[in-house]
Formats: structure tokens, C-alpha cells, sequence
């Protein structure tokens, strides 16, 4: 049986990527999807995801618009998608339809609601929506059979690596808030996501799925990759579609215990995720992280769905 999902996102190249996988892997029942603000405004990457389900035939999944700011202060945008947040997409045709009119928080607990048993929930933006279901909503959060989120990082384990990933930077307040009301979350961070990186090889194997999906997945990520490339000297990484493949096969990536903190006031710091394995500050887990990826298994998922 297919694993039921709710997706909340903000695409987003790599979002778009992780959409696609979501609806072509059959052991996925894709319920519904939410949008955010992050990598765009909320106008935008609402299009952005219906443009997108569109395109590959899921026109019946809802898609419902939520939070167009952060819980507790202004709107920084990402910079990687540029403007539109889904850049170099010539392919993709216009929105044929608009969200539901439901806020996306409403849905979300609608559908928790209604399951008779409780749901996984994949993340791969700013957690806004899922912090003001915590608040809003909480006597669904016994429903969330976990969160799979795609933010925070860890572990410098090189100069690419910054202190704060930027969906923990752009709304830590609605983060602080999912760890405090111990949602079963699973936080897939830079220091993993840096691992899955487009390159050479795979791009060789991209440029092999001649289809529309495929052109389009190419020009998505040559589009993606030009932050990455000019400023970190690397291809772009997989981020979201990893969080998401998680959902598929948890298997992909080890995980480990701890206590998250997340830094709400430093200066070079701010929105870092502080990660105690130890027990130091004397706080029980509030979130499993993974450390590590199997990324040749990872990507010939990912390409496998692509096909």
C-alpha cells in the first residue's frame, strides 16, 4: 500500500523536483499539497506548485496557499530560484486553476482530522504553516505520525557549510515552535543535503531522458545550479527531493537522537540549529537528524521517478 502524505513546500527548483517525485513514485499517495512563503512570495510559489502538478498530469491534487510571512518577523526571500521562484521554466504552462480556498493550516488539520490513522508529513520550507498548526490547531499534532523536515545543519564538515540553512533562518520562531510540541520530526540538514550534489554524471544521466519532464527537470537545474556554482563552486544540491525520498525509502539516510536548540538572537548565528547529543544542557531528544546518505541509492531513485 501506498504511504499517504501531506507536502508542504515553497518551490522551489528542488521542491518542483521533489513534486514530480511525489506523484510518479507509487509508493506514495500524494493527499494534498500546502504552500508557504520562502523562496518566493506566496502568489508565487502557489503557481509554482499548481504549475507544476499541472504539468505532469496531477491536476487533482489539492494544493492549498498558507502562510505569506513568517510567525514573528519580516520576509527575507531565498536567492537560489530567482524571481518567480521556479526560474528557466519556458515549458511550463500557466496555473489552470487556483488554490482552494481553505488556508492551508485549515487543510492540513482537516485532513489529519479525517485519517483514521495518523499521517506523515513532509516539509521542505520555512515550517510557518506547521508552527501555526501548533498553534491553531494542536489536538491534531497526535494525528502527525512524523515530520520530515528539510532544514537546520549540524556539522561544518567544510567551507560550503554555513552556520544557518536558510528555511531555519527564515521563520526560526515557527521552528522553535514544532520542537517544542514534540512533534516525531526528522530533520534532514545542509551537512547531509551538500552530499547529494548535480554534476557531471548525473547530469549526463538527466540529459538521457529525452521527455518534456525531462527537459524541463534540466532546465530547472541549470538554472539552480548557477548560485551554487558562483558562489560555493559546486552543482546544485539536492535538498528537497531528499527530504522527500525519505518518505519513499527512510532507509537512504542514518539518523541519531538529539536535542535541537535554535538560536533566536545571535548575530552571526541567528536561526542556527544547536544540536546536543549528550544531554549537556539537560533536555530530552526533541528530533532525530540524519548524519549521513547513501547518495549513488538516493539518486538512482530520483532518476528512476524522472524516467
Amino acid at each position: 500500500m501506498p504511504t499517504p502524505i501531506l507536502y508542504d513546500c515553497d518551490p522551489g527548483h528542488d521542491d518542483a523536483i521533489a513534486l514530480v517525485m511525489a506523484h510518479r513514485s507509487p509508493d506514495i499517495e500524494l493527499l494534498g499539497v500546502t504552500t508557504t512563503c520562502g523562496n518566493a512570495e506566496l502568489e508565487k510559489t502557489t503557481d509554482n506548485a499548481i504549475r507544476v502538478l499541472d504539468f505532469v498530469g496531477a491536476s487533482d491534487v489539492p494544493v492549498a496557499a498558507g502562510c505569506a510571512r513568517p510567525l514573528a518577523r519580516p520576509l527575507v526571500l531565498g536567492t537560489a530560484d530567482g524571481p518567480s521562484g521556479l526560474e528557466g521554466s519556458p515549458y511550463l504552462p500557466k496555473p489552470s486553476r487556483g488554490p482552494l480556498k481553505q488556508h492551508a493550516v485549515d487543510f492540513l488539520a482537516e485532513k489529519l482530522a479525517a485519517s483514521p490513522d495518523p499521517l506523515l508529513v513532509v516539509a521542505t520550507g520555512p515550517l510557518c504553516n506547521i508552527g501555526l498548526l501548533v498553534l491553531k490547531h494542536p489536538h491534531v499534532l497526535p494525528k502527525v505520525k512524523e515530520l520530515i523536515w528539510m532544514g537546520g545543519v549540524f556539522y561544518r564538515k567544510s567551507e560550503i557549510i554555513t552556520p544557518t540553512e536558510f528555511n531555519a533562518f527564515c521563520d526560526p520562531e515557527a521552528l522553535k515552535l514544532v520542537l517544542d510540541a514534540r512533534v516525531p520530526i526528522t530533520m534532514i540538514g545542509l551537512d547531509v543535503t551538500m552530499q547529494v550534489l548535480i554534476e557531471a554524471p548525473q547530469y549526463k544521466e538527466l540529459a538521457a531522458i529525452d521527455t518534456p519532464l525531462g527537459r524541463v527537470a534540466m532546465d530547472w537545474l541549470k538554472f539552480y545550479e548557477k548560485l551554487h556554482r558562483n558562489s560555493m563552486g559546486v552543482g546544485g544540491a539536492m535538498h528537497d527531493p531528499l527530504a522527500l525520498a525519505l518518505a519513499i525509502d527512510p532507509t537512504l539516510v542514518r539518523t541519531r537522537p538529539a536535542h535541537i536548540g535554535v538560536d533566536l538572537s545571535g548575530s552571526y548565528t541567528f536561526g542556527a540549529t544547536v544540536a546536543d547529543f549528550w544531554h549537556d544542557r539537560g533536555e530530552e531528544d526533541n528530533a532525530r537528524i540524519a548524519y549521513d546518505v547513501d547518495a549513488d541509492r538516493f539518486f538512482k531513485l530520483m532518476f528512476d521517478l524522472l524516467r
